[in-house]
């Protein structure tokens, strides 16, 4: 008989059994239509000629899947000599052979861009252009790549998607993507996880900066503290491919904030605004912005306001979520002339009193501020593009136990009395960038340097609370930085049906801390200098290759093997007897200055099938992925039985971290999507990963089971009204790191409907209902409440309801 927590398992195997069958279907329908097809007249040869365009998208990456048009006119004007469609492969290429000669236009469409309408004087040959496309400045997305994102094929996930699910915060919406997951320690600010890797193995960027987090205890990811109304894309690599991104991207995720596009008529304004509310949490999300550009000038001002109360769990217990968040952010932008643009931007938030149920301590506050300036350059010789940015990135931090059990005497503990707590933290990063691209034919070079150096710093005051006296004080981050210096090249290459890409980084990073405490300088292993500080230098080389191929004309695939290297952080270099993040017991930890690097190496293969629906039937959409890393001086914990612990509350035992051998992970995802007709479309993924800690001979600590969503959406023709209603289930997952007490979690499946309705003048009203069933259920990765050793609930059922406005 199978158990209550075996059934969202059989959920999963029928759900992609029915994907399986509509799968075939589909492909016998469009193979009974195409063998069924009469081949069309060929065109007269005399008059033809060959266009090939390339479509690129704003920062010179091809676009595939674009809808091209292709329309000729006679030598008056009055009347069309053709008509031709095609769509952009891999390489974002398309040809068309049996142009017409003269004049002709040709409109570029893909989801997420501006069409674009071009015109051109065609000769007998062969006739190359390049189109550049606008990304939408209304219209957010994510875009996820497995492999070198100048190759690989990408998935798109509208940004209706984003708005519409709803959350508090952008990286809860990371669960409805596959291979992709996050961690709940409080009610926002969760923490990004891509296949298993989290934290700093996940290279984060805004708009192309570095940033990280203000909480040693990771109170906030490092992309925390920008909201989802202010983001227009989300870029997401899976493997070790982004290295010209920045430094350590075992996997990488870049945040892009609004940029208008630049229009070439008089001021064209535009701009949204909207308010939620969420009945459990009495949660209140509302956001306004409005943006302009002409030929030479746009801006964009937007901001938000987010607040929420404790929430009410599927069992009827309440959760701690109370949490008060302000944002706004800017971008000035000026083009000189059709070549260049200069581009200011950035940002301020600030957050109150957020519970964290996951963690020892509360928030008090983050302030985080934001600034930097882009010049980007683009030619037609024979440097095509380049690119300088330099920006700041500082944020304030505090944590307190007012509402922690530490915080009430307790009979029988040591100390008995109420203690108070008081850590404030900073951690400011500096840098910027360079980058030259080169275009010869079919081959792009391109070579960058980037810089940031991250300044960490953090104190703890422990005190009576009856009288204020201090029992003591410490340093938890001890004055430290890392700075990394870092340069790349790249090549791609263009052949046929196929594109080939390699790219080599070097890195020289440097850790320096200036304030060790006694405990730590005579305990840590390797000596620090003579005047009590501590300096480490390393070199790092990263590379990958990749490829990506067209197979025919319903089947293209890509595989690319990348090397990462991951520098050690300021915690785990640092810390002096302090919680972590890698532990799920609220143990003590102490650093390893001369911690080596972690190296990943992984291999990723995946393919992309589109097959063709017929009538009103859209194309029926397959990716599946596959991947296998493994990382080399892993950085895990040991017990430590020469320390002693810094507070009485603490387990007696102090963990050290060191280099393990090795992790092994490998596994993968399958997603669906399908237009049945114009009225309803259907979409599912399953995603799974497998990983092994072996200094440790048990399973990797973090790892989420097998789990999916699948969903069905009806939506009017004209799309005023749509309705969608989803499943999200997982697996039990009983392998745990059982010697830092990871506990098994049950399967779960959670049902949420959704209901929107495009009203008069611009107006749209979004309502949702949230885990229907009313299930009590946590995600594995959700932090457990340190105190109960409970992990944090997810939210009961909670009812929405929202309005926006555009224009």
């Amino acid at each position: 008989m199978s158990s209550q927590q075996d059934k969202p398992l059989g959920r999963a195997v029928l759900a992609l059994a029915l994907v399986v069958f509509s799968f075939g279907f589909t492909s016998a329908q469009s193979a009974g239509a195409q063998s069924s097809a009469a081949p069309s007249a060929a065109a007269p040869a005399s008059a033809k000629t060959q266009l090939d365009l390339k479509v690129l998208d704003p920062a010179g990456r091809p676009v595939s899947g674009a809808s091209v048009s292709l329309v000729c006119f006679s030598l008056a004007g009055e009347s069309t000599t053709s008509k031709s469609t095609a769509t952009t492969d891999s390489a974002g290429h398309v040809r068309f052979s049996q142009a017409a000669t003269g004049r002709c236009r040709y409109t570029v469409s893909a989801e997420g861009f501006e069409t674009s309408k071009q015109s051109a004087e065609l000769s007998a040959g062969k006739n190359q252009f390049t189109t550049r496309l606008h990304l939408e400045t209304v219209k957010n997305e994510i875009v996820v790549v497995s492999s070198m994102p100048e190759l690989a094929t990408e998935r798109r996930v509208p940004g209706s998607d984003i708005q519409n699910a709803g959350h508090e915060d952008l990286a809860e919406f990371f669960r409805h993507v596959e291979g992709l997951s996050a961690v709940r320690r409080g009610a926002v600010n969760l923490e990004p996880s891509i296949r298993g890797l989290q934290e700093d193995q996940v290279g984060m960027f805004v708009d192309g900066t570095r940033t990280f987090a203000a909480g040693p205890g990771r109170m906030d990811s490092n992309i925390s503290h920008v909201g989802s109304h202010a983001t227009q894309s989300l870029r997401v690599v899976k493997g070790p491919y982004a290295l010209a991104w920045g430094a350590g991207t075992l996997a990488a995720l870049d945040i892009e904030t609004i940029r208008p596009n630049f229009t070439a008529s008089d001021w064209q304004w535009n701009g949204s605004l909207g308010v939620q509310y969420g009945e459990s949490a009495s949660n209140l999300d509302a956001h306004a912005g409005v943006w302009g550009s002409n030929d030479r000038l746009r801006f964009y001002l937007g901001g938000g306001r987010r607040d929420g109360d404790d929430y009410e769990a599927g069992d009827g217990s309440l959760v701690p979520a109370d949490y008060e968040s302000t944002e706004t952010r800017f971008r000035f932008g000026f083009r000189p002339n059709e070549n260049l643009v200069i581009d200011a931007s950035g940002g301020y938030q600030e957050q109150f009193d957020l519970d964290y149920p996951g963690r020892l301590l509360d928030a008090t506050y983050f302030y985080a501020r934001s600034a930097a300036l882009d010049l980007t350059w683009n030619g037609d010789g024979a440097v095509s593009e380049v690119v300088g940015q330099i920006y700041s990135n500082r944020k304030d931090h505090r944590m307190n136990n007012d509402e922690k059990p530490t915080a009430q005497p307790a009979p029988g503990r040591v100390p008995p009395f109420a203690i108070a707590v008081d850590l404030p933290t900073e951690s400011n990063t500096q840098g910027g960038r360079f980058r030259l691209r080169f275009d010869r034919d079919q081959t792009e070079w391109s070579f960058g340097t980037d810089y940031y150096r991250v300044e960490q710093t953090a104190s703890r005051t422990v005190s009576r609370r009856s009288n204020g006296f201090v029992l003591f004080e410490d340093i938890v981050w001890p004055d430290a930085e890392i700075e990394d210096v870092g340069g790349w090249g790249q090549v791609v290459w263009s052949v046929g049906k196929a594109r080939l890409g390699a790219t080599l980084r070097v890195d020289e990073v440097d850790a320096i801390a200036d304030n060790l405490s006694p405990f730590f300088s005579a305990n840590t292993i390797g000596s620090p200098n003579h005047d009590g500080s501590s300096k480490h230098g390393e070199t790092n080389v990263s590379a990958a290759v990749s490829a990506a191929i067209d197979v025919n004309d319903q089947w293209s695939m890509n595989v690319g093997v990348g090397r990462a290297v991951r520098t050690a952080t300021v915690s785990e270099r640092y810390s002096d007897r302090f919680p972590s993040t890698k532990f799920q017991l609220a143990a003590e930890f102490m650093g390893n200055p001369l911690l080596d690097p972690e190296e990943s190496l992984e291999l990723n293969v995946g393919g992309r099938g589109v097959f063709g629906g017929g009538g009103a039937a859209g194309d029926l959409v397959v990716d599946i992925e596959v991947f296998y890393r493994t990382i080399d001086n892993y950085i895990t914990v040991v017990p430590d039985a020469s320390l002693s612990r810094r507070l009485p509350l603490s387990p007696p035992t102090v963990y050290r971290y060191v280099n393990g051998s090795e992790a092994n992970y490998f596994g993968g995802e399958l997603m669906l999507r399908h237009r049945v007709n114009a009225n309803v479309s259907w979409r599912g993924s399953l995603s799974y990963v497998h990983a092994e800690d072996e200094a440790l001979d048990e399973p990797v600590l973090g790892i989420a089971p097998l789990h999916g969503e699948v969903g069905v959406r009806f939506q009017t023709l004209q799309q005023r009204l749509w309705i969608d209603l989803s499943t999200r289930f997982a697996d039990r997952q009983d392998r745990v790191a059982s010697s830092r007490f990871e506990q098994e979690t049950p399967g779960y499946a959670v049902y949420d409907l959704a209901v929107g309705y495009e009203l008069a003048g611009g107006w749209t009203l979004k309502a949702a209902v949230e885990n229907l069933s009313d299930h009590a259920y946590a995600e594995h990765l959700n932090s457990p409440n340190p105190f109960s050793r409970m992990r944090i609930l997810e939210i009961g059922r909670n009812a929405r309801i929202g309005f926006t406005y555009g224009f």
